[in-house]
């Protein structure tokens, strides 16, 4: 059977579970049933009330399983919520290893045990080719709960435009840590929480001070990721749009600007080199531990690790800036690591698997059990298991984030941050069929070598390139999209 009437059928059968479902009692499809729907209703521009609702949930006794890379400990706890809530679920975790996870995906579908609710990694194509993505479009469309979601992340997972096989399950926003202490021992002023792109672009070169082996800048994180999704407000990396990609304008302006700064000595020595060795006597040296440089390009993820002994003996004191903002920019768009998870194709439990997925993900009543799990749950020596939230809300909901803000240092950094950081943009590999192929055969391992190392090393002009490679990352787009549904 080949995909695409696989798929057909499989709209067919959760088209039958809707006509089923909603042929039940009045009550239950009004909401009397309160334990078993959610229902909920938005009133329109025209002043009428339209309403949403979700078809009830199963009373009977079922087990969904469960498989993301979260915390354990994490999971546990979500998993006991969701159980209280349901009591007739019973929710069953799959403990596997991060590395090599899609393998352990692949090796579970095998023998047909496919989690009923799984996370995917990197490469989206993978599980779409797997044909492991169920269809949840009805479910989403029909959820009150969906318009709750940040609004540049409602959209994300709908592959070809009309099917919602994905959605957002993780938020860790790119983050740029500057070291307060190191700019005062320069007496350089701390930017504007509103720091824009050129203000930074400036700062990397002001705090650059080869006299003292001080270096304005290093990266985990990209400038040519970051540049067309602040500067072109893109809605995903390389200039996406949400139709095409363009690589002319700000990919090659980003990728540019990185070779020039790498050449004039503003970005630290790359690891493991003999510039590193140099510079700071070990070439295992990572340079945002050395107190050398002025902005480490991170991830969220890094702010504990920057909160411990080893920086803080050191005299560092990183403090977190959100990506600046384009300097035309007329949207608050920023790079982020989202997670996307989905309910399997085959689930025997669509309706339930998509509540378990919702409440693990962006569902409100999910966050205030993470909320409780970030505050309470320890270690066996009695330490907290977290000591910073993991990750940042992925709904509008105020309160939410004001209680999230709690857990946090008191310093007025994070409540910039946090404030600004309600437009996050994921990256290409997780959202868009194509990109992570793209990158694989043309970006790493085409005919110009490795790009970024290429154009850092002055072998290759990225204005040379931008165009031939706006035309190949288009063309792989449409393939993975004629492939995995036509």
């Amino acid at each position: 059977m080949n995909k695409k009437a696989w798929l057909m059928i499989l709209s067919v059968v959760l088209a039958m579970v809707f006509v089923v479902t909603g042929c039940s009692s009045d009550d239950d499809a009004s909401g009397a049933n309160a334990s078993n729907d959610t229902t909920g209703e938005e009133t329109t521009d025209e002043g009428t009330e339209a309403s949403l609702a979700l078809p009830p949930m199963t009373d009977e006794e079922i087990t969904l399983t469960y498989a993301s890379w979260q915390n354990m400990d994490l999971q546990r706890a979500l998993a006991d919520a969701f159980m209280e809530k349901y009591p007739n679920v019973t929710v069953e975790l799959y403990e596997l290893e991060q590395e090599g996870w899609n393998d352990h995906l692949t090796n579970l579908a095998s023998t047909g045990d496919l989690p009923d609710v799984f996370w995917y990694l990197g490469n989206v194509d993978v599980p779409i080719r797997n044909m492991w993505l169920g269809d949840f479009t009805e479910f989403f469309e029909n959820d009150p709960e969906s318009d709750n979601i940040l609004d540049t992340l409602k959209e994300q997972g709908y592959f070809d435009g009309e099917r919602k096989m994905a959605a957002p399950a993780g938020y860790l926003p790119y983050t740029i840590f500057l070291d307060e202490n190191l700019f005062e021992a320069q007496n350089v002023e701390m930017p504007s929480p509103d720091w824009t792109w050129s203000e930074m672009l400036g700062l990397i070169e002001t705090m650059t001070v080869p006299e003292e082996g001080i270096y304005g800048f290093n990266t985990f994180t990209k400038l040519l990721t970051m540049g067309p999704i602040v500067n072109g407000d893109a809605y995903g990396e390389f200039g996406w749009d949400g139709e095409t990609y363009d690589l002319t304008g700000e990919w090659d302006d980003a990728l540019s600007t990185h070779a020039e700064l790498v050449r004039n000595g503003n970005h630290a020595p790359l690891f493991d080199t003999d510039e590193a060795e140099a510079a700071f006597g070990d070439r295992l040296l990572w340079a945002a531990s050395t107190g050398r440089v002025a902005m480490q390009f991170d991830a969220w993820w890094s702010v504990d690790l920057f909160k411990t002994d080893e920086f803080v003996d050191k005299g560092i004191k990183w403090v977190p800036y959100v990506v600046p903002q384009g300097d035309d920019a007329t949207t608050q768009n920023k790079p982020a690591f989202i997670d996307f998870g989905s309910l399997s194709a085959a689930t025997e439990h669509p309706r339930e698997a998509y509540e378990l997925l919702k409440f693990f993900g962006w569902g409100r009543d999910g966050w205030e059990a993470k909320l409780d799990a970030f505050q309470t749950l320890t270690r066996e020596d009695g330490e907290l298991v977290f000591n910073h939230p993991d990750g940042l809300p992925i709904i509008k909901d105020q309160d939410i984030w004001d209680e999230l803000r709690t857990l946090l240092p008191e310093e007025h950094y994070y409540d910039d941050f946090l404030a600004r950081s309600k437009h996050p943009i994921p990256l290409g590999g997780a959202s868009a069929p194509g990109f992570q192929t793209f990158l694989d055969e043309v970006y790493f391992g085409g005919e110009y070598g490795d790009i970024e190392a290429a154009a850092a090393a002055g072998d290759v002009n990225p204005y040379d390139i931008s165009a031939d490679l706006t035309e190949k990352i288009n063309a792989y787009h449409q393939a993975a999209l004629d492939e995995l549904f036509y």
